[in-house]
C-alpha cells in the first residue's frame, strides 16, 4: 500500500532547488543550493516511493566507495530536496530555514544516512548485513505527527515535519507489506521500485542484455 493510500490527510510541502553544489565551511563539506539554482516546492509524500528506491539505490553506490559520491548526492537533492536534517538534529550546525537558499547538509552525514537505510535493506533481504555495519543500524525508528482539526466535521491530519520523516515512514511501510515492491535488478544490481509480481529488472534495456548474456553463456563453443 503506497503512503498517500494510508495517510490520504499527509501532505508534506517540500522545497528542491534546480541544482546543488559542495561548498566547504569550517572543514566540513556541505550540500547547497547552487547560486543561480531556482526553487520549486512540492508535495513530496507524491511520489515517496520513488523516494525510497532513490535513496536505497544512492546508498548502495555510497557502500560501493563511488568515487563520485558528491555529484550523486547533488543530483539525488536536485530531483528530491535536502532531507532537512537540521530538523532532526537540533541544535546542528546550520540554522538556516529547510526551504532557504543557504541551508545545507554536511555531506558525510547525508552518507550516513542514506547508507544506514540500505544497510537495513539488506538485513532484511536475509543478506549477510556487512561487518563495518554496527548493530543500531539494523533498527530503524522515526515519528510522524499530527493534529485533528476543530468543527462539526473534525479531520485527522497527519503531519511530516522533514522529508527525512517522510523517507522513513514510506521506506518502513513498503518494506513491511504483504507483496516487495522494492526490488533489486537481476542484472546491474540497482534498488528500484515495482509492484508487479514478477518484476526482475530495473527496466527493459537490463532485461535485453540478461537474456543475451545468458543466451551467450549457453550456447556451445
Amino acid at each position: 500500500m503506497e503512503l498517500k493510500a494510508m495517510f490520504p490527510n499527509l501532505n508534506v510541502m517540500w522545497t528542491r532547488w534546480s541544482d546543488y553544489e559542495i561548498t566547504t565551511f569550517d572543514h566540513v563539506e556541505y550540500l547547497v543550493p547552487a547560486e543561480k539554482a531556482t526553487p520549486l516546492a512540492y508535495d513530496c509524500a507524491e511520489q515517496a516511493e520513488q523516494l525510497v528506491a532513490d535513496a536505497l539505490e544512492l546508498g548502495r553506490q555510497l557502500r560501493m566507495g563511488t568515487p563520485d559520491k558528491n555529484r550523486l548526492c547533488a543530483a539525488f537533492a536536485a530531483r528530491h530536496g535536502l532531507l532537512g536534517l537540521a530538523r532532526v538534529n537540533a541544535g546542528g550546525p546550520v540554522s538556516e530555514a529547510l526551504d532557504s537558499r543557504q541551508y545545507g547538509e554536511p555531506v558525510d552525514e547525508l552518507n550516513r544516512e542514506f547508507q544506514k537505510l540500505y544497510y537495513h535493506f539488506l538485513y532484511t533481504r536475509a543478506d549477510v548485513p556487512p561487518p563495518e555495519a554496527p548493530a543500531v543500524m539494523l533498527d530503524l525508528e522515526g515519528t510522524l505527527h499530527y493534529r485533528v482539526t476543530g468543527g462539526l466535521v473534525p479531520q485527522l491530519i497527519w503531519e511530516a515535519h522533514s522529508m527525512y520523516e517522510v523517507l522513513r515512514l514510506s521506506y518502513a511501510m513498503l518494506m513491511t507489506q504483504e507483496k516487495p515492491a522494492l526490488k533489486v535488478c537481476k542484472n546491474c544490481g540497482k534498488v528500484y521500485y515495482n509492484t508487479h509480481a514478477k518484476s526482475e529488472f530495473c527496466g527493459t534495456k537490463c532485461r535485453n542484455y540478461y537474456n543475451v548474456r545468458v543466451f551467450r553463456e549457453k550456447a556451445p563453443t
